[in-house]
């Protein structure tokens, strides 16, 4: 099995800090959270709001 940091076309998963980093990219991560909420997916949209958390990033939209 491959692991995600080796996949076949050897890069590696987007995290929350690449998407923070880029330009509107804490908009878009309230966004994907409030995405997630309104299809029940709250265990995704809470890992998301605990790495926001773990980087200094409000997971709460200004």
């Amino acid at each position: 099995m491959t692991s995600p940091s080796t996949r076949a076309s050897g890069t590696r998963p987007i995290s929350v800090a690449d998407i923070a980093a880029q330009s509107d990219g804490i908009r878009a991560l309230h966004r994907r959270i409030d995405e997630l909420r309104s299809t029940g997916m709250n265990f995704a949209a809470d890992a998301i709001t605990k790495e926001m958390l773990a980087l200094g990033i409000s997971p709460d939209q200004p």
